[in-house]
């Protein structure tokens, strides 16, 4: 993957690399990674002491 000269065009790059990976890999391996970081993504976000509103909050600053 491609480093970006700013945060979008990382996130972009991201983007491209994992289409790319979806396309030229099984099903079976990169739904595997996929549930790690959605599981992941819950486990932190249960583990999270944020109410919803200050979480909002700082996202919107």
């Amino acid at each position: 993957m491609k480093p970006g000269k700013t945060n979008k065009e990382d996130r972009l790059n991201f983007v491209e690399y994992w289409a790319d990976f979806v396309k030229n890999n099984p099903e079976k391996v990169w739904s595997r990674q996929q549930n790690i970081l959605i599981n992941s993504q819950i486990k932190n976000a249960r583990g999270s002491k944020l109410s919803k509103e200050d979480y909002l909050s700082i996202k919107q600053k």
